[in-house]
């Protein structure tokens, strides 16, 4: 879709219990933070990334962008369920203009359900060779479910919000990483309220992106907690508190070495040098070192908005922390960009 470079962009998030909206302006190359600003969402209207209540999402989606000043209603909707299918193929090279329709013709062995049920999209990301020497394209394939996009795309219209596009949440952290990150072989983990999200990108380029069912609203059941206070869990926690962090943390840790391994265990697999943590759980008092302590890698908390101009300002007066913004951010990014 063609999004235009030149107008403010929304990047907006939705997660259980809260949206996350960043507002950018300028272009992709040299991005400027308008605004950043967050709102609580009613309980159960979105679970696991999915919206159970378009409507209280609707209105939850306009008192936001009343409150938080948000001035663009061009939104950029990051979507990360068990809706949206993330696929990696391989496919003969052929002409740009053959592209499209080649494949089509392959997806549908790679998705587990019919093409005509999804909004599928796709990115090339490279090329490698067939042990015959033939050069393949190496494919990255996304598909929505229409019936799951249909939720979303009622609440922005209560909202009187236009979706210029919609990406998948995991992928638009890819716009967040700094230069150094970009030339490495890293894994983000991004974790959230609602399902977390796992990034393996080499050099730039994705290479493997997952949902993990580890959330901090689990975590603020197992202790007790609302998920406004749940950042207050730690490793100085006690009692129960402690219990619940502890249970949690090691399902954490558990979930990422899985991913970890299972993209080591690809062919051609690049070693991985680092883990870039963000989401709302990289707020959690300690977290990165315990990460980095079971996993092996070093773990870096890093700045999404280091490339936007007027950040520092921003967030200087607001006190917001930036890591839990990091889809948004990806996303007004993107909303930047040409076509």
């Amino acid at each position: 879709m063609a999004l235009g470079g030149n107008s403010n962009a929304v990047g907006l998030e939705i997660d259980t219990g809260m949206a996350r909206a960043v507002e950018s302006a300028g272009s992709a190359a040299r991005p400027k933070l308008v605004t950043m600003t967050l709102g609580i969402l009613p309980d159960e209207s979105v679970d696991e990334g999915m919206i159970v209540d378009p409507r209280e999402v609707g209105t939850a989606l306009s008192e936001l962008w009343r409150s938080g000043g948000l001035k663009s209603r061009r939104v950029l909707l990051g979507i990360s369920n068990q809706g949206v299918l993330v696929r990696y193929a391989t496919i003969p090279k052929v002409p740009p203009d053959k592209l499209k329709n080649v494949i089509k013709f392959h997806a549908q062995e790679h998705l587990p359900i019919p093409l005509d049920s999804v909004v599928m999209d796709y990115q090339v990301i490279g090329e490698t060779k067939s042990d015959d020497d033939k050069t393949l394209l190496e494919i990255l394939l996304v598909a929505a479910r229409r019936d799951m996009l249909k939720g979303f795309l009622e609440a922005l219209e209560l909202a009187k919000l236009e979706p210029a596009d919609i990406d998948v949440s995991t992928l638009s952290l890819l716009r967040t990483l700094p230069p150094t990150a970009m030339e490495r072989t890293v894994a983000v983990v991004n974790v959230a309220n609602g399902l977390s999200n796992i990034l393996v990108a080499d050099r730039g380029r994705p290479r493997l992106a997952r949902l993990v069912s580890v959330k901090l609203k689990d975590l603020a059941d197992g202790a007790g907690v609302s998920l406004v206070d749940v950042l207050e869990i730690g490793n100085g926690s006690s009692g129960n508190a402690r219990k619940a962090y502890d249970s949690w943390t090691s399902s954490l840790i558990g979930e990422i070495r899985s991913s970890l391994n299972y993209y080591q265990n690809q062919d051609n697999a690049s070693p991985l040098e680092a883990i870039i943590l963000n989401g709302r759980g990289g707020r959690l008092q300690g977290i990165d070192k315990q990460l980095e302590n079971a996993l092996g890698l070093p773990v870096r908390l890093v700045n999404p908005f280091a490339a936007f101009s007027n950040a520092d300002r921003i967030m200087k007066e607001s006190g917001v922390s930036a890591v839990e913004y990091a889809i948004g951010a990806g996303l007004a990014r993107r909303g930047l960009e040409g076509s």
